[in-house]
């Protein structure tokens, strides 16, 4: 009997051992994975170049708010750093949305200029601070001054004198020269053609012309200048001395251009020389070519008539205008401009 008894209290307790630890089991199920919720996403609305940004490679780009359920990376932190150290201003970056999560993180939207990577980006822990995987960035720098005392660009030049290599801001005879764009065309190389503001450099701002074949005979003065912070190289702001051309007005690079032919006022001489312009009589406008007839006589004056004065060539100023450069239907109607005097040649 005590064994049958020892038997049954043994059983019990092994039943009683089991029930305790399925309900123990019961009491504490595993918990599931907790994900951060957004609580605010709001655009950026501050100036488009404050809110010009660079990687920094201390966060990976995500589909959505890293922390967010079903947020997946779309570059890594090593694409970004390749991005970060870019020498192309196609890699530069744009933030343009913020969101906050219920954890305090804050998260930027933001596109490189290419489009070509997009996404949301850890950004610390205050809102409209950059941090984490963004920082501030300017895409374009002041360059260094130019010393004035080197060999430069003077606005006499009728060569190709400027620099492809040139990363220094422009000397004086630079600034004060007129310029043309060397090679006119299409091409979206930075030297055609100009553009709002230098190539790459503010998001989605392009070409101001996209063919400057009708600019060939064009001549520019420079307004501005700075440099593309990724490549280094330096631009230009134009502005055209014929109003009429003014719709070519924009920013180019320096290398694009060379300087003007055309002899400058200071240089010109007005008691030996007489400037052709040429009127084109179906608009009744002057366009930007102009000659300079230059008298071999040393006792002439400004303002004396040049009836029986030749040039060096024995040329006189009518058999000079037809062989002499004077753009094609011009040659019935012209007009010359000197400094007092207005001569017409028909």
């Amino acid at each position: 009997m005590n064994n049958r008894i020892k038997k049954s209290l043994f059983v019990g307790l092994a039943a009683l051992g089991f029930v305790a630890v399925a309900g123990a089991a019961n009491a504490n199920p595993a918990s599931a994975k907790t994900y951060a919720k957004v609580v605010s996403n709001k655009t950026l609305t501050a100036n488009a170049t404050d809110r010009n940004v660079n990687f920094t490679g201390n966060s990976a780009l995500y589909s959505k708010a890293g922390t967010l359920k079903g947020a997946r990376v779309k570059a890594s932190k090593t694409t970004l750093n390749g991005l970060a150290s870019s020498t192309s201003s196609k890699n530069n970056v744009r933030a343009y949305r913020v969101a906050t999560t219920n954890r305090g993180s804050v998260y930027y939207k933001v596109v490189t200029f290419d489009g070509q990577y997009r996404g949301w980006i850890y950004g610390g822990k205050t809102a409209n601070v950059f941090g984490g995987g963004v920082e501030s960035y300017s895409t374009t720098t002041d360059p260094k001054a130019a010393d004035n005392t080197a060999s430069s660009n003077s606005s006499s030049a009728t060569s190709t004198s400027t620099s492809s290599n040139q990363n220094t801001g422009l000397t004086d005879a630079q600034k004060s020269a007129t310029y043309k764009i060397a090679t006119t065309g299409t091409s979206n190389d930075g030297t055609q053609v100009t553009y709002k503001t230098p190539a790459w450099t503010q998001y989605k701002q392009g070409r101001v012309i996209t063919d400057s074949s009708k600019y060939k005979d064009a001549t520019f003065k420079i307004t501005d200048q700075t440099t593309r912070t990724r490549e280094g190289d330096l631009w230009v702001k134009v502005e055209a001395t014929d109003s009429a051309n003014s719709a070519a007005n924009g920013w180019i690079k320096f290398s694009g251009l060379t300087t003007g032919s055309t002899t400058p006022t200071d240089n010109f001489d007005a008691n030996k020389s007489v400037k052709i312009a040429y009127r084109d009589v179906t608009t009744g406008k002057t366009i930007d070519k102009t000659n300079t007839w230059t008298t071999a006589s040393t006792d002439t004056k400004q303002g004396d008539a040049t009836t029986g004065k030749v040039d060096n060539t024995g040329r006189s100023v009518s058999d000079f205008i037809p062989y002499t450069g004077a753009p094609s239907g011009m040659h019935s109607h012209i007009r010359m401009l000197t400094a007092q005097k207005l001569i017409s040649i028909i």
